[in-house]
């Protein structure tokens, strides 16, 4: 198996979920024996980067409701 084979199985595994939390994704680092930097790589990409997203998104939309005053 290749170096990243399981990171790949992983990632496939994890999008076929509706939601994503870092449970989920310590499941995954379980059944696919991913090492830990793996298992922090997909935490951070699906949880910190949606999370920054969310906030930046809410940031909008009060300087937009601001706007519209």
């Amino acid at each position: 198996m290749s170096e990243h084979e399981s990171l790949r199985k992983a990632l496939s595994w994890l999008l076929e979920h509706e939601q994503l939390n870092p449970q989920l994704i310590a499941e995954a680092s379980r059944q696919f024996d991913l090492s830990p930097v793996d298992e922090e790589f997909l935490r951070r990409y699906f949880i910190d980067e949606h999370r920054q997203k969310s906030d930046m998104k809410s940031k909008n939309t009060r300087n937009d409701d601001l706007d519209s005053s």
